[in-house]
C-alpha cells in the first residue's frame, strides 16, 4: 500500500484528507513541522502533502529543506499546498514536486496528482 503523508495544521482539512484519503493509503497525518520531519525521517512514505505555514519551530520550508537533506528521501515527491503565492518559485527550487494554491485546488485534484505520481513509478 502507497505511504501518503499530509503535514497540516488545519484540523478540518486534515479530517476532510483522512475521509478522501484514509481508506485508499496507509496514511498518516502530522500537526507540525517537527513532527513531520521525524514522520518522513523514520516512515519513509512515498508521497508527502505539505503546508507551508505550520506551528511551532519549524515550517514547511524548513520542512521541505530537512527532507531533501536526507539521502532515503531525496526522490519523495513532496507536493506542496500554500496560502503564499511570493513562495512557489521558491518551493519548487528547493526540491517540491508540486506547489498548489489552497484557494485553487480541491481534494480532487489532490487525489488526480498523487494517482499521477503512483501510475509514473510503476
Amino acid at each position: 500500500m502507497v505511504k501518503l503523508l499530509i503535514v497540516e495544521d488545519d484540523l478540518l482539512l486534515n479530517e476532510a484528507y483522512r475521509r478522501k484519503f484514509g481508506g485508499i493509503y496507509d496514511l498518516k497525518i502530522e500537526l507540525n513541522g517537527a513532527d513531520g520531519i521525524k514522520t518522513a525521517v523514520g516512515w519513509e512514505p512515498d508521497i508527502i502533502v505539505l503546508d507551508l505555514f505550520l506551528p511551532g519551530k519549524f515550517n514547511g520550508i524548513d520542512v521541505l529543506q530537512a527532507i531533501r537533506k536526507e539521502k532515503k528521501l531525496l526522490k519523495t515527491p513532496v507536493m506542496v499546498v500554500t496560502n503564499l503565492p511570493d513562495v512557489v518559485d521558491r518551493v519548487m527550487s528547493l526540491g517540491a514536486t508540486k506547489c498548489w494554491m489552497k484557494t485553487d485546488v480541491d481534494l480532487n485534484s489532490i487525489a488526480e496528482d498523487i494517482e499521477g505520481l503512483i501510475e509514473k513509478d510503476m
